[in-house]
């Protein structure tokens, strides 16, 4: 039977046991059923895997035994973030769910001139992300920000080593002429809504440092362009 991955804190490990509650002790046990004795894998975001088994199972917790550690095969230290504009209906389950399987680890949404979204599920698209990690068989949990304003996007870019925003308008620039030089730890892009960017929230974007790209002479939709740009960046870090 294939193993099944769950998520827990680092302070949850003790160096012998780790303690599964919260979503995930509900998940394991109501969800999937599993009883005392069930083997699995624990991640706590350190970048192993946690072989254990489950020795006691309480109202609101479990305990599992730890068995042996290994390293996660799909870790990575390079931190990739997503700042995408709040497209319509659920297709920002659909973008959460893809460049998490691309190994995005952070993503913002955001609002900008053109978002027509109003309703965001924070809480719904956490659990999007973490089922999407399990899948994939990453080793940390994403992080899913809250819905921020345009302005607070363009103060959070200059955290990242590097920035780079696909623009249907770009022409010149393409990602496979960018350097990615080995000091880069951290590199963030910003995608847009169904409609796309301003000509004037581009500049702002440009000018707090990233590098307007081209995605080629097409003109793809939002949750496209935001998985075909963590594919690129992937590729270009030698990663696929």
């Amino acid at each position: 039977m294939e193993l099944k991955r769950f998520f827990a804190e680092k302070e949850a490990y003790d160096g012998k046991n780790i303690i599964i509650k919260g979503d995930e002790f509900y998940h394991m046990f109501k969800v999937l059923r599993h009883k005392i004795g069930y083997d699995l894998i624990v991640s706590l975001g350190d970048g192993k895997d946690y072989y254990s088994t489950i020795t006691q199972i309480e109202k609101d917790f479990a305990i599992v035994k730890v068995n042996k550690i290994e390293p996660n095969p799909c870790h990575t230290d390079m931190e990739i973030c997503l700042f995408q504009a709040l497209p319509k209906g659920s297709k920002i389950d659909f973008i959460i769910q893809k460049c998490v399987e691309l190994g995005v680890k952070t993503i913002y949404p955001f609002n900008s001139a053109y978002v027509n979204e109003t309703k965001f599920a924070p809480d719904r698209l956490k659990r999007v992300s973490i089922e999407a990690a399990k899948q994939t068989g990453i080793g940390v949990k994403p992080f899913i920000g809250d819905l921020i304003s345009f302005d607070e996007m363009l103060n959070k870019l200059s955290s990242y080593d590097l920035v780079v925003c696909p623009y249907e308008k770009a022409t010149t620039e393409k990602i496979k002429n960018i350097e990615f030089k080995s000091t880069i730890k951290s590199i963030a892009y910003v995608i847009g809504s169904e409609g796309g960017f301003k000509e004037t929230e581009i500049k702002e974007i440009e000018d707090r440092g990233a590098k307007i790209i081209s995605l080629g002479c097409q003109i793809l939709k939002s949750d496209t362009a935001a998985i075909i740009t963590a594919a690129l960046i992937r590729y270009k870090l030698g990663e696929i």
